[in-house]
């Protein structure tokens, strides 16, 4: 009797392990591309954590006000510490309007001078910094009563010689997508936009979005405690970080201030 040919084709079975197989090596492809295309992005990220975390205990460490200032323009960051007055007002400026403030002064100058014919400098006061604030309390210009620099090397223990000033990896399609910080009423995504860490331990309340033009992570920092979270993602609805208060619940609307 003459044997049958051995069948050749697949079984339903055979044909599902196949499929499986090759599912799965695809997703192993994918991920590992994923995670290849995504490294600058995430080290830019990790390292963005890293530096607000610093901020946040320099200002403890040293009982001043700190800010992380993020410039759009040029895709940086930077730590400074800042002198003078801790409240923080809505919608500030990162750097104040400084040809505005000299037509200011100039203008509270002459209103002083118009008071006392006889000696016109009485009423400026022989300190440069009290005559100013007084000239520009009479012009109706408000004072500026930070004044925020660079943190040095010594003081950041950073030896490279670049101090905190850290650049995104632009040439690698990194950059800052968008920025939330609770001074602001508004998102952020373009100019300068500082977070503000203080030396009890609080900070502002902020988001930061870093993309590299597919992916995003997400830095959270949060406003009692000044801890700062990485996420892989965008958070589903910002507000329910911007807007919620100490206790856990949200708030009817911003709060002025930390």
């Amino acid at each position: 009797m003459k044997k049958l040919g051995a069948h050749k084709g697949l079984t339903v079975m055979e044909l599902m392990i196949v499929l499986a197989i090759i599912g799965g090596a695809a997703f192993l492809l994918r991920s590992g591309f994923r995670t290849l295309t995504k490294a600058d992005l995430v080290e830019n990220s990790t390292e963005l954590a890293a530096v607000l975390k610093r901020a946040s205990q320099l200002a403890v460490e040293h009982g001043e006000l700190h800010r992380v200032v993020f410039d759009f323009d040029k895709m940086v960051y930077s730590v400074e510490v800042c002198e003078g007055e801790l409240a923080i007002q809505r919608n500030e400026k990162v750097r104040p309007d400084e040809e505005a403030k000299k037509r200011a002064l100039e203008r509270g100058k002459d209103k002083l001078k118009g008071g006392n014919d006889n000696n016109p400098n009485a009423l400026l006061g022989a300190d440069p910094d009290t005559a100013a604030h007084r000239a520009l309390a009479i012009a109706g210009q408000h004072v500026a009563d930070k004044t925020c620099v660079p943190v040095p090397d010594p003081v950041s223990g950073d030896s490279s010689g670049k101090g905190f000033i850290r650049q995104l990896r632009v040439g690698k399609g990194i950059k800052f997508k968008e920025i939330w910080v609770q001074h602001r009423d508004e998102s952020v995504t373009k100019g300068q936009v500082a977070i503000y860490f203080f030396p009890l331990g609080s900070s502002e309340k902020a988001v930061v979005e870093v993309t590299d033009g597919d992916e995003i992570f997400s830095v959270l920092v949060y406003g009692l405690t000044g801890r700062v979270e990485l996420r892989d993602g965008v958070l589903r609805d910002v507000n329910d970080h911007m807007m919620k208060n100490v206790m856990g619940d949200k708030d009817a609307k911003r709060e002025e201030q930390q």
